[in-house]
């Protein structure tokens, strides 16, 4: 997802990124961690219908609950939903 965010920002200075991995729930702690960032960037496994409605939304609460403006990276329409989710 690092290079998908270096991307986002083609022919711009890319901004600093820090990589951080921590136990507890996703959207909490990144909700949380937001309050220190200047853009928070979350990927997007493109969940919906009944598994989005019972799993909820990480990406979704961190845009609507975030301290700083959120990047939401989807996959490219190309990739088959099969390819997009790991095994």
């Amino acid at each position: 997802m690092t290079n998908s965010a270096i991307e986002a920002f083609r022919g711009s200075v890319v901004p600093e990124i820090e990589v951080v991995a921590i136990e507890g729930d996703p959207a909490h702690n990144l909700v949380e961690l937001s309050r220190d960032a200047s853009l928070l960037v979350v990927g997007s496994r493109g969940r919906s219908g009944l598994a989005g409605a019972l799993l909820g939304s990480v990406s979704g609460a961190c845009a609507a609950h975030a301290a700083c403006p959120v990047l939401v990276v989807h996959p490219p329409a190309s990739a088959s939903p099969r390819s997009r989710r790991p095994a």
